[in-house]
Formats: C-alpha cells, sequence, structure tokens
C-alpha cells in the first residue's frame, strides 16, 4: 500500500507544519502582547499630560485672581493648549475621559470669567461678605460650577490614578 518512506515523509510534514503554526500563533500572541503594553504606557503618559495641563489651568486661574495682577485676562492660552492636548491624546483616552476633561476647562474657564467679572464691576474688598447679605449677582452660578469641578476632578483623579495602578486599561 503505502510505503514507509511515504509515510515517514507525510509525518514529517505535518509535524513541521503543525510546529510552525504554533511558532506563528505564539510571534502573534507576542506581538499582540506588546502592542496592549505599548498601547497602555501610552494611555497613562496621555492622562499623565492631561491631568497636569488641567491641574496647570486650575492653578494659573486661581493665582492669577488672587495674585497682584488680578485686574488682567485669564490664562486663555492655557485653555486652548489643554484643548489642543486633548484633540492630540483623544485616540488614547475614552470617551467619557475627554468629556469629564472638557467639562473641567470649561468650568474652569466659566469661574473665571464669572469671577473677574464681579470684580471688574467693582464690588467692595475682599471682606464684603463679612459686612453685607448680599450675594454677588452670579453667586450661585460660580457655586454651581465649583462644585460640578469638585466632582469632576474627584472623577477624572479616581480614573487617572485607577489606570496608573493598573486596575483598568
Amino acid at each position: 500500500m503505502v510505503s514507509d518512506t511515504v509515510l515517514v515523509g507525510l509525518l514529517t510534514f505535518l509535524g513541521t507544519a503543525l510546529a510552525t503554526a504554533a511558532g506563528l500563533w505564539q510571534w502573534r500572541r507576542a506581538q499582540a502582547r506588546d502592542a496592549r503594553a505599548d498601547f497602555r504606557a501610552r494611555r497613562v503618559t496621555a492622562l499623565t499630560e492631561v491631568w497636569e495641563a488641567l491641574s496647570a489651568l486650575e492653578e494659573e486661574q486661581r493665582t492669577t485672581l488672587t495674585g497682584p495682577d488680578s485686574g488682567g485676562a485669564a490664562g486663555s492660552d492655557r485653555l486652548t493648549r489643554v484643548n489642543l492636548l486633548l484633540l492630540r491624546r483623544s485616540p488614547f483616552l475614552l470617551a467619557d475621559e475627554q468629556e469629564w476633561a472638557l467639562a473641567f476647562a470649561r468650568h474652569v474657564a466659566e469661574i473665571d470669567t464669572l469671577i473677574r467679572a464681579e470684580l471688574a464691576a467693582g464690588r467692595p474688598g475682599e471682606e464684603w461678605w463679612a459686612s453685607t447679605r448680599a450675594q454677588p449677582a452670579a453667586s450661585h452660578v460660580a457655586a454651581t460650577a465649583a462644585e460640578r469641578l469638585a466632582r469632576l476632578r474627584v472623577t477624572l483623579g479616581g480614573r487617572y490614578a485607577a489606570v496608573v495602578r493598573g486596575e483598568i486599561d
């Protein structure tokens, strides 16, 4: 029927084909693992950059309002840089993270605008709240924006920490 030589050749071919297929499968798995690790590292870097940019934006807003040049304009160039950073890093951010970051920047700008409008309107000095029951016109809007900003800081900060710790991808 079938000679021993043909049978040995056929078995050798099948063994070689199986070994090659197993090697290819392992190589593809290693490539996918490396790609996932690279993507995760880039995602952590992107979240770090976004978190630091948002923190710097908020810090600048707070210090320019209380500093010696508190009458100046808000850090619109920093807000623009934050928005451009979000565009550049969007492939590595989830949709909710992008939404949170944009809302964070929007609330910082809103609070800055409201406070500067109050200052420009000639509100009394720093102790205005101790001598009158009248609230500034936009205090409820600023308070709402500040409360949302605090919630966004906790939410985005929690996500950032979880990604850095490796708890979520």
